[in-house]
C-alpha cells in the first residue's frame, strides 16, 4: 500500500492509499479557493488517529513519497534536480 508521509509544523503524519499527485491537487484546489481546508491525515503510529490540518496560504506543508520495500525505481521529476 501507498503512503505519503507529510511534514506539518516539524511534526510528522501520514495517508494511505493516495498519491503525492492527488494530494497536491486537493490541496491546489483548497488554495485556489481562497479559503480554509482541513485536511484529514493520520497522527498515530500503528493504528490510526485522525488529525485535520488547516490548508492556507502560508502555510508551509511538505508530502514524502514514501516507497515500498526501497522501492526506489520510480524516478519520474528527479531530472529536475540534476546539476549540470
Amino acid at each position: 500500500m501507498n503512503r505519503i508521509d507529510i511534514v506539518y509544523g516539524s511534526k510528522p503524519y501520514s495517508l494511505g492509499g493516495r498519491s503525492v499527485e492527488s494530494i497536491q491537487v486537493e490541496i491546489d484546489v483548497a488554495i485556489t479557493a481562497g479559503l480554509p481546508y482541513w485536511l484529514r491525515v493520520n497522527s498515530g503510529e500503528g493504528r490510526f488517529e485522525d488529525a485535520y490540518l488547516l490548508i492556507a496560504p502560508g502555510i508551509p506543508v511538505a508530502l514524502v513519497n514514501v516507497k515500498p520495500n526501497g522501492d526506489d525505481h520510480d524516478h519520474d521529476g528527479d531530472e529536475l534536480y540534476e546539476q549540470d
